[in-house]
């Protein structure tokens, strides 16, 4: 277990833009320097072949080139992200920047005018050999042609990234692994809270702000160590204020140490938080339905895909793994939290679209025999209240009646 919270990490920390771009830009003072180091191992043959003159007008191409290609690239970048986030929503913004293809492209960029860069200036302090100018050459040809790639794969990348599909398709994607997490690992690998105790020390929040992480290897080698156990009173996406309790701790009188397991922030984040993922696409639903926009299709092809979602989340359950800490525990984001979280505002702000309340009742139909019974409840009562929506909002008798009939017979 402990190999996978430091994967995941791992994997949260490299899609961090500047995190892969520094990564590449130093090992490409690495492979500039490095050149000197490997130089003896060159034959006599090349040396003159690939020589300073040989190398010094590529290194110059691409120190002039590769920067204005990266500042260019992140400002289309940014343009585009800007644009999404106001056909979708703002919160879809921090899902773009952590796609890996672009991150990995700008870093290429960046890294090629940095070994460039760094490779002058070492030709012209004198510090590479003739043998080292061969290792240098060679970097430089496998530079070029990393560069090459990474240009024709940002051309493919410049066709889809301003489209409103890619950023859909990336915000399904990632509510696509949160939800299959979260049901391989219920209760974020904790034991189900069957009763709160009522004796213990408080984990007081050490600031006010979004629950946006548990650290639940660490508090369970706290509580291992102390002979400890502790219970939790909230779920990453809670908001706790400062000085409220976020668990109970019993067996132990050092709550400071717990608390410190515990990420609070000014806004919220996936890693832990599945219905903040489906929030994403709910809020490019109802934004779509506003009178700016006014695209009721797209609307309908985001229920399509909160469907799919919650469908394939219901079936998932060959994978479910039992309690991985046995001191911990907490309370489970269930069915109808999910199904809350994906369709509640659409039923409201689609209250003026047939077609759109029409296609929510259809879906919301087919989840509920797939989806227990917390899930089934919440459905029914998103039913009804699309229902009084749809009799509120809709302009014509007509256009009632017609829902009220589908309504019927889906529930026939």
């Amino acid at each position: 277990m402990k190999l996978v919270q430091t994967m995941l990490t791992l994997r949260r920390i490299s899609r961090i833009l500047w995190v892969r771009v520094a990564l590449l830009s130093a090992l490409s003072v690495l492979a500039a320097l490095s050149a000197e180091l490997l130089g003896p191992l060159i034959p006599d043959g090349p040396r003159d072949r690939f020589s300073e003159d040989a190398t010094m007008p590529i290194l110059t191409i691409l120190a002039n080139g590769m920067l204005a290609v990266a500042t260019f690239s992140l400002g289309v970048m940014v343009s585009t992200h800007r644009t999404l986030a106001q056909q979708t929503t703002p919160r879809i913004h921090r899902l773009l920047m952590e796609d890996t293809s672009t991150q990995t492209m700008l870093a290429t960029f960046i890294g090629a005018f940095v070994f460039a860069l760094s490779s002058i200036i070492l030709y012209r302090a004198g510090y590479y050999s003739d043998s080292a100018s061969v290792i240098v050459f060679a970097v430089t040809v496998f530079v070029v042609a990393a560069i090459v790639v990474s240009l024709v794969r940002w051309i493919g990348q410049l066709s889809r990234i301003g489209s409103l599909e890619y950023a859909l398709l990336r915000a399904e994607q990632t509510a696509r692994e949160i939800l299959y997490q979260q049901r391989r690992l219920p209760r974020l690998g904790g034991c189900k809270l069957e009763e709160r105790p009522t004796d213990g020390v408080d984990i007081e929040a050490p600031r006010s702000g979004f629950l946006r992480r548990i650290d639940m290897d660490e508090l369970q080698k706290l509580a291992e160590a102390h002979e400890a156990e502790v219970y939790l009173d909230h779920l990453p996406g809670d908001i706790v204020l400062r000085s409220q309790r976020l668990g109970l701790l019993r067996g132990c009188d050092e709550a400071e140490k717990f608390a410190a397991c515990f990420l609070l922030a000014t806004d919220r984040t996936y890693e832990q938080d599945p219905a903040y993922a489906l929030q994403a696409l709910r809020e490019s639903a109802s934004k779509a339905l506003s009178p700016g926009i006014n695209d009721p299709k797209t609307a309908i092809d985001v229920i399509a895909r909160l469907e799919r979602l919650l469908w394939d989340w219901a079936l998932n359950t060959s994978d479910t793994e039992g309690p991985l800490y046995d001191r911990v525990f907490l309370s489970e984001l269930g069915a109808g939290d999910l199904v809350e979280a994906g369709f509640r505002d659409i039923t409201r702000d689609a209250a003026g679209f047939g077609d759109v309340l029409t296609a929510v009742a259809e879906a919301l139909v087919r989840l509920r025999g797939a989806m227990p019974e917390a899930g089934r409840e919440a459905i029914s009562d998103l039913l009804e209240d699309l229902r009084a929506h749809g009799e509120a909002g809709l302009m014509t008798a007509r256009e009632r009646q017609r829902l009220t009939d589908r309504l019927a017979a889906l529930d026939a």
